[in-house]
């Protein structure tokens, strides 16, 4: 019966490492859409930036060989300080989300060589609520009967 003892535990131990990983997995994919749509936010507002630039450019070039634009050059003004002031933000935005991301996915292949398994390590150097948990590596045996 100790084998079962000792099975049932390993078991537990393997179902809350499980749970762990998978409520981590949760959380950076929340970061990463959220490091994405900023990005994706960045580059709309800098293609917004572009195209008023472009505008006062050509606005220039028409004033500079005598022809009339119709472009109102204080609203363009005002829309590239307003255009520069979101990029900063969203840059900013976007720096801090990428510093706050903690989990670093490595494989660690040196355990390769003496087992036949396949691993996962996980590295979270600035969550400390599962200090147990930190640095562990989760096991999974490769079974005879799975490979036919």
């Amino acid at each position: 019966m100790g084998f079962f003892d000792s099975l049932d535990g390993n078991l537990d131990d393997l179902l809350g490492n499980l749970n762990y990983l998978k409520k981590k997995i949760v959380t950076e994919s929340q970061e990463i859409k959220k490091a994405a749509r900023l990005r994706y936010e960045l580059l709309n507002e800098e293609r917004k930036l572009s195209e008023a630039f472009e505008k006062l450019g050509k606005h220039q070039y028409h004033a500079l060989k005598g022809e009339g634009s119709n472009l109102n050059v204080s609203e363009t003004l005002q829309e590239i300080e307003r255009l520069e002031s979101r990029i900063s933000s969203l840059k900013m935005g976007l720096d801090l989300s990428e510093k706050t991301s903690g989990i670093n996915f490595a494989e660690d292949n040196a355990s390769q060589d003496a087992y036949e398994s396949s691993s996962i390590f996980v590295r979270d150097e600035e969550d400390t609520s599962h200090e147990e948990d930190q640095g562990s590596i989760i096991f999974i045996e490769e079974d005879e009967d799975e490979n036919r």
